[in-house]
């Protein structure tokens, strides 16, 4: 970093702007050098805040509030338009992944419902549970509770995500599916040789739904990843930039021939 300071005797005397601490304030305060950081000892004789900036300087707080909600635009601000473009890239892909991802999940999600729908018949299934409990087939509420006491999971009444991913996931579901002849009270039934082919072929499209939704759950993940790390970064690298721009300004007075003058001495680090 180079380091550059400068001497300067401002030719004013002490009975004109600087006949008091006041005036030398008001002096300060006036003139353009108050875009310069003073330091401490200044503060201390002019009662002025050390917190002026100096002119150029940018805000971290600024850059991260603008790449938290656009990644990229903070690290513009700052000047680093390379990075800028590295945060946009990501952002796009993580968008682009959820958008075809999300797409293609909804796709196959009314696909296999609609070859459920076609395949797959609840009152078949019920006609089945009828034939083995003994039940009445026309007392609904009997049949329910004769499956809720011989199977870990009931038919859910309205075909909702959990209806559609118990008829592929369950056995005891097996016997509705329109290419089954037998179920899983029936004698002789081999869990892994005797499933519906209809059954198995439907729950591989079902994993495909959701395995695309959960592709499109990483792409939102990205995305928020995205925004995060570059509202970080783009705080960090405006602070960065700021630390290579510093000046300080020292002010006394000096007295010269009878005379009250004010010597600046100015410190330029970059």
């Amino acid at each position: 970093m180079k380091t550059k300071i400068f001497t300067l005797f401002l030719l004013i005397t002490a009975t004109g702007v600087f006949a008091g601490e006041t005036d030398w304030q008001n002096f300060m305060l006036q003139s353009k050098s108050s875009e310069l950081v003073f330091n401490s000892q200044v503060a201390a004789q002019t009662k002025v805040s050390p917190a002026v900036q100096v002119k150029g300087l940018k805000s971290p707080k600024k850059a991260l509030f603008m790449s938290a909600f656009v990644p990229g635009s903070g690290e513009a601000y700052a000047g680093k338009f390379l990075k800028t473009a590295g945060f946009l890239a990501l952002e796009a892909a993580g968008w682009a992944l959820y958008i075809t991802q999300n797409s293609k999940g909804n796709d196959i999600d009314a696909e296999f419902k609609k070859y459920a729908d076609a395949h797959w018949t609840e009152s078949v299934y019920w006609d089945w549970i009828a034939m083995h409990s003994g039940v009445d087939r026309n007392d609904m509420d009997a049949l329910r509770a004769w499956e809720h006491d011989h199977f870990s999971h009931g038919l859910h009444e309205e075909k909702d995500q959990q209806y559609y991913e118990m008829i592929g996931k369950y056995d005891q579901f097996n016997y509705a599916w329109d290419d089954s002849d037998i179920g899983l009270l029936d004698e002789g039934f081999d869990r892994t040789t005797m499933r519906s082919k209809n059954r198995l072929y439907y729950e591989e499209r079902r994993n495909a739904s959701n395995q695309a939704f959960k592709n499109a759950t990483k792409g939102l993940t990205i995305v928020l990843f995205n925004h995060i790390l570059s509202a970080l970064d783009a705080a960090w690298t405006v602070n960065r930039e700021n630390k290579k721009l510093t000046a300080n300004m020292q002010g006394d007075m000096i007295r010269l021939d009878n005379q009250s003058y004010a010597a600046l001495t100015l410190k330029l680090n970059w």
